[in-house]
């Protein structure tokens, strides 16, 4: 039996330019004290404090790895406006900061033996940044659950006790292949019908990791007006989505 103490990590993901939700989550962790921090991706694209986003995450110096939507950012073989729009607001420096955030990060808990008691927090999947690990059905979503074989081409080769993910924008778990797997809620897009700003506790006991899933609301209806005015070229789809939380929303 591993006799370690306990073990606390925060993770957050899919901010997406999205400040003031960013900052509600942030200020709510200010009063849940926790052992490590982890940004697990989507940073910059579909909101309208690009900058202002990237900036609050680097100054806390924390493991950070970077998304989907980041590496279409930072990928400049993607000519888009959209993208146009982001790297613009983030500048040569920001842009640099994106391109050198590393695909994964791991932790092993004091104590405990890497890989089997591992935390591996990745953006997607272990094996892809755009891959759909679809562990259980939602409202508003037409992705099926994905089939185990699909499945485990998406886990690769990746062992750990528990893998946290982000990039679906809602919370579920599941143990695809054998691998005990929990996707955590969008900071700042939430996809489940619910406007909360969400992240994710995450707390080993010695044995096994497990998730808590943190809502916090926030003035969204601000958000949107900001996303209406600030001359984003995805504006009115991004005011949507937030008003709505829902990838798809009905116009």
């Amino acid at each position: 039996m591993n006799d370690t103490l306990p073990y606390s990590v925060a993770a957050i993901s899919d901010i997406h330019g999205n400040v003031a939700a960013l900052n509600a989550v942030l200020e709510d962790l200010q009063s849940q004290p926790v052992d490590r921090l982890v940004v697990a991706g989507d940073l910059v694209l579909s909101g309208p404090r690009p900058a202002e986003s990237l900036d609050a995450i680097r100054d806390l110096e924390i493991p950070t790895i970077y998304g989907n939507t980041d590496q279409l950012v930072f990928d400049e073989q993607h000519s888009e406006e959209r993208l146009d729009w982001v790297r613009e607001k983030l500048g040569t420096d920001g842009l640099s900061y994106l391109k050198g955030l590393p695909f994964e990060h791991r932790i092993t808990p004091p104590g405990g033996r890497s890989p089997e008691d591992d935390l591996l927090i990745v953006h997607a999947t272990p094996a892809d940044v755009n891959g759909m690990l679809v562990l259980q059905p939602v409202p508003f979503s037409q992705r099926p659950v994905t089939p185990e074989a699909e499945a485990r081409t998406l886990l690769g080769d990746a062992r750990a006790n528990l893998i946290v993910a982000g990039h679906l924008h809602y919370a579920s778990c599941g143990v695809p292949c054998g691998q005990r797997y929990s996707i955590i809620d969008s900071v700042g897009f939430p996809y489940d019908g619910d406007h909360r700003a969400g992240y994710a506790g995450v707390r080993w006991d010695g044995q096994e990791w497990h998730v808590e899933n943190h809502r916090l609301g926030y003035d969204y209806d601000k958000v949107a007006e900001d996303l209406r005015r600030c001359g984003a070229p995805f504006g009115e789809l991004s005011a949507h989505r937030i008003l709505q939380a829902r990838f798809r929303p009905v116009t």
